[in-house]
C-alpha cells in the first residue's frame, strides 16, 4: 500500500455523496480525493469538506463530453495521481426520455471509464448503481448482471443496466453496488433530501390517488444515507469487494406494501383534521387495473391531476412486480444489512407530514 492514495469521486455535491467522501476521508488519514463537479464555485459543503481536511482537489468538468471538459493539466494530474474512481453522479428523473438518461447514466459511465484507462497505476472502478436495474423481473433479485428480458420501468432503470454492462466490460478491477431508494437519513427518520417517494406519500395523503398498483407479496425496500453512504465508504476500495455486485438493500427487511399502508393510515389518522376529510386506504390493484385507471384520468380528469397521475407512473408500477434483492453478498463483506424499513418508517412519516407539515404541504387538485 502506497504513503498516499488518490481517489476520483463523482456525485460529491449530492447528500450521499458527500456523506460518501467525508466517511473515506475521515477513515484513511493518507487518502486524497479529486472531486468532479460542475461548478467549484456553488459547491460550499464540498469546499468546507475541503477545508476541513485539506486533502480535497476541486476540478470542474461535464460527465457528458469526452474528457469530461477537463484542462490538459487537470487530465495530467489525474492520469499521474488517481488509482481509483468512485463514481456516483447520476441523473436521476424518472421521467427522463431514455435518451436523456443515458446522456449521463451511460455515456457519462463510458467517459469515465475511458479515463481510468489512461490512469497509471489504476487500481479499482466502483460504480454506484441502483438495485431496481432489475427493472420489472420479479422473484429473488440476485447479486449478479440483471438480465434485460423483462425491460424496465423507467429509463433510469435502463441507463443504469447499460452502465453495468460497460463497467463489467471495459474495467479490469470493478465493484459494482446497487442501493435500494433512499428514503431518510437515518433510523430517526429525518428528511435531509425529498424524492420521488416523498411526492408519492403526499398525494396518496392528499386524497388525490385513488389506488395503487401492488399484489399479494409486494414489497417496499428503501434504506437510509447513513446505511448506504457507510457501505460504500468501506466496500469502494476494498479487495474482497473487486469484482462483486453489491445489494445494498433492506432485502429480508423490506416492508409488505400492505402492512406499510396500514402504519402510514394510521400515521395520519392521528391527526384529527386530516381524519376529518375521510381519506380512505387505497386498494392494492394489479397493473392492468391500474393501467386502466391512469387511462381514465387521462380521458377525463382535469390537466392538475392528469399530471399528478402522470408522474406516479414512472416508478410507482414496481410496486405490482414483487421482488426480494438477495443481500447474500453485502452480509458477508459488511458483516450485517440494512436497518428494516419498520425501523425508519413511521418516525420518517412523524417528520415529514407532522413535524414538517408546512414544508411538505398538501398539494392541490386544481
Amino acid at each position: 500500500m502506497p504513503e498516499s492514495r488518490s481517489i476520483l469521486i463523482t456525485g460529491a455535491t449530492g447528500l450521499l455523496g458527500r456523506s460518501v467522501l467525508q466517511r473515506l476521508l475521515a477513515a484513511d488519514a493518507r487518502l486524497r480525493a479529486v472531486v468532479l463537479v460542475r461548478d467549484s464555485s456553488s459547491c460550499a459543503s464540498i469546499a468546507d469538506t475541503a477545508n476541513v481536511h485539506g486533502r480535497v482537489t476541486l476540478v470542474e468538468g461535464d460527465l457528458r463530453s469526452a474528457g469530461l471538459c477537463l484542462t490538459s493539466e487537470t487530465l495530467a494530474m489525474i492520469r499521474r495521481q488517481v488509482s481509483a474512481i468512485i463514481h456516483l453522479a447520476a441523473s436521476t428523473s424518472f421521467s427522463n426520455t431514455l435518451e436523456d438518461a443515458r446522456v449521463v447514466n451511460t455515456t457519462g459511465t463510458l467517459h469515465l471509464l475511458e479515463l481510468a484507462r489512461e490512469c497509471r497505476g489504476f487500481e479499482r472502478f466502483a460504480y454506484v448503481s441502483t438495485a431496481f436495474v432489475a427493472g420489472r423481473r420479479t422473484g429473488v433479485i440476485t447479486e449478479e448482471l440483471a438480465s434485460p428480458s423483462a425491460g424496465w420501468v423507467n429509463a433510469y432503470e435502463q441507463s443504469k443496466y447499460e452502465a453495468e454492462l460497460f463497467v463489467c466490460r471495459e474495467a479490469a478491477d470493478w465493484t459494482i453496488l446497487r442501493p435500494a431508494t433512499v428514503v431518510c437519513d437515518d433510523r430517526n427518520g429525518a428528511v435531509s433530501q425529498l424524492n420521488a417517494v416523498h411526492r408519492a406519500l403526499r398525494l396518496y395523503r392528499a386524497g388525490l390517488v385513488a389506488m395503487m398498483p401492488g399484489i399479494n407479496g409486494s414489497t417496499l425496500d428503501v434504506v437510509t444515507t447513513e446505511f448506504v453512504a457507510d457501505a460504500i465508504a468501506r466496500l469502494a476500495l476494498r479487495d474482497d469487494a473487486r469484482g462483486k455486485i453489491v445489494h445494498l438493500c433492506a432485502g429480508e427487511g423490506a416492508l409488505p406494501l400492505g402492512e406499510l399502508l396500514d402504519m402510514t393510515y394510521a400515521c395520519w389518522a392521528r391527526d384529527s383534521e386530516w381524519r376529518r376529510r375521510g381519506i380512505a386506504r387505497p386498494p392494492l390493484v394489479d397493473l392492468a387495473t391500474y393501467a386502466l385507471f391512469e387511462r381514465s384520468i387521462e380521458e377525463v380528469g382535469d390537466a392538475s391531476i392528469k399530471r399528478l397521475t402522470r408522474s406516479l407512473s414512472h416508478f410507482v408500477p414496481q410496486l405490482a412486480l414483487p421482488k426480494v434483492f438477495d443481500t447474500t453478498t453485502a452480509r458477508a463483506l459488511l458483516g450485517d444489512g440494512a436497518p428494516p424499513v419498520r425501523d425508519f418508517w413511521l418516525p420518517m412519516l412523524q417528520r415529514l407530514f407532522v413535524d414538517g407539515h408546512a414544508t411538505l404541504g398538501t398539494p392541490r387538485a386544481a
